[in-house]
């Protein structure tokens, strides 16, 4: 994770009806029982830690999304 460094750009469309439009889904998700956390080096006294290291974040992840809610702030410090 990038410590809030790096933000997720907002999903946009502009779409022609003139031409096909073709999407592509992309997922990554760590593998099971891996813990993820901020990256080390994007962290300093000016950016302390903003995220716990977490375990199975995609488990929690899918729980949130169906839901309807995001899980990020189950890893926030």
């Amino acid at each position: 994770m990038t410590n809030g460094v790096f933000k997720s750009p907002v999903h946009r469309v502009l779409s022609s009806s003139e031409r096909d439009r073709i999407s592509l889904a992309v997922f990554y998700t760590p593998e099971p029982n891996k813990e993820i956390g901020p990256e080390e080096a994007l962290i300093t006294e000016e950016r302390p830690k903003a995220y716990k290291t977490v375990k199975d974040y995609a488990d929690v992840h899918w729980d949130y999304y169906q839901q309807g809610s995001r899980a990020i702030h189950v890893a926030k410090v």
